[in-house]
């Protein structure tokens, strides 16, 4: 009932279809066989940020109009799904909150470093900290693909650009370099 009073976000069903497609991007093989991306849960969640943060980018550095709209709704679809990820692993209504807060200084603490990182030039390092913060020593080879493969990603949505990005559009099987699909 409550929900009826909720002001609702224009962008909803966009952010939906995006998460849904970076959702899918994420699950290809190539990121854990030849990237060496942990595949577990904090790794597929990582991989997962890191194309978050890339959609997010392209959406400030085009100015959209609605980017903050956009961007919240990504964001709370992000963490909807991630609360149902969590249930479905069987943590319990008390413990929902504690993963949630954690997940969420996750998520801040990604996109700034991944924005630091890209604004410094040392984007690789931040790829390292964080993308491949579970592995003790990243090999640097699968390390230097993957910066090849975001920034790949990230040239092509801003071909694709913010406005279609904000109508729901975006197909990360048309990414430059078809190692990103």
């Amino acid at each position: 009932m409550f929900g009826l009073f909720k002001s609702k976000n224009s962008y909803e069903q966009a952010a939906k279809t995006v998460y849904a497609r970076i959702l899918e991007n994420t699950r290809n093989p190539i990121f854990y066989a030849e990237y060496q991306v942990p595949d577990t849960f904090d790794g597929r969640f990582d991989l997962l940020l890191l194309h978050i943060y890339l959609v997010l980018q392209v959406m400030i550095d085009e100015g959209h109009e609605d980017a903050e709209a956009f961007n919240q709704a990504l964001f709370d679809e992000t963490f909807r799904d991630m609360d149902q990820t969590l249930r479905e692993m069987g943590i319990g209504d008390m413990g929902i909150p504690k993963h949630m807060r954690k997940m969420m200084r996750a998520f801040n603490g990604r996109m700034h470093a991944y924005s630091a990182g890209m604004k410094d030039g040392d984007f690789k390092g931040a790829l390292a900290k964080n993308l491949y913060g579970t592995v003790q020593k990243p090999e640097p080879l699968a390390l230097e693909m993957m910066e090849k493969s975001a920034y790949e990603m990230l040239s092509a949505l801003k071909m694709i650009g913010a406005k279609q990005i904000s109508e729901g559009v975006i197909d990360f099987e048309r990414m430059a370099g078809d190692d990103a699909a």
